[in-house]
């Protein structure tokens, strides 16, 4: 019996590490489903180390793989936005009425040192970090994971931690958390719907704004 005492915590994992992945899966399926739009709110930390209330829209494609992020808060990027395409990443800054082109490879946010890719779905982050996901529990209809990378000095952080609601799978908070455990991203989905979007209308900038590529 001792010799094989040690394989029930292993087999306690995998389970967990099976059922976080299955409801990634759903939550992934779910978003990619049909387009949609979302408000999203909560604090970020800023390249100077301050953290700051944002709130933003979200509006995505699936097909297309394009997602539109909208900021309305803080004053110091209102009325900006992204468009980030399978190629590359937009950043349209109101006050300069320029476009920022970056490779999707070296995505970044200006003014925020972020990149917010994984808002549309979240098996990118996975993918790029060598993310290893568990279920902590369910309560009250909230699906609770913790995604931890394989090299988090790599990485560049230590966990996400990510809650799904149970139905529909939809995200409802998004954290991630550095090296030493404070959080760098922290989100609540406030609002969520099905919508009819075009792929023009998401791409779309001022057209006399000036156009920068990096």
């Amino acid at each position: 019996m001792q010799r094989v005492a040690w394989l029930f915590p292993l087999l306690f994992a995998l389970a967990f590490a099976g059922a976080a992945e299955d409801w990634l899966a759903k939550s992934e399926a779910y978003l990619k489903a049909a387009p949609w739009e979302a408000l999203i709110e909560g604090k970020v930390r800023t390249p100077t180390g301050e953290r700051t209330s944002i709130k933003m829209r979200v509006r995505t494609l699936p097909k297309a793989k394009i997602i539109r992020i909208e900021f309305l808060a803080p004053d110091s990027v209102a009325d900006n936005f992204v468009v980030i395409t399978p190629e590359k990443v937009m950043n349209y800054l109101f006050l300069t009425n320029q476009v920022i082109v970056y490779p999707r490879k070296r995505a970044r946010i200006e003014g925020l040192g972020l990149s917010l890719s994984e808002l549309g779905t979240f098996d990118e982050l996975g993918r790029r970090a060598g993310l290893h996901w568990r279920l902590l529990g369910k309560e009250r209809g909230v699906v609770r994971l913790v995604g931890v990378p394989g090299d988090p000095e790599r990485a560049g952080f230590s966990r996400v931690e990510l809650e799904l609601k149970e139905n529909p799978p939809l995200p409802r908070r998004y954290r991630v958390l550095d090296l030493e455990g404070d959080p760098v991203v922290d989100l609540v989905w406030r609002k969520f719907e099905r919508v009819s979007l075009k792929k023009a209308a998401l791409l779309a900038y001022p057209p006399d704004a000036e156009v920068i590529e990096k």
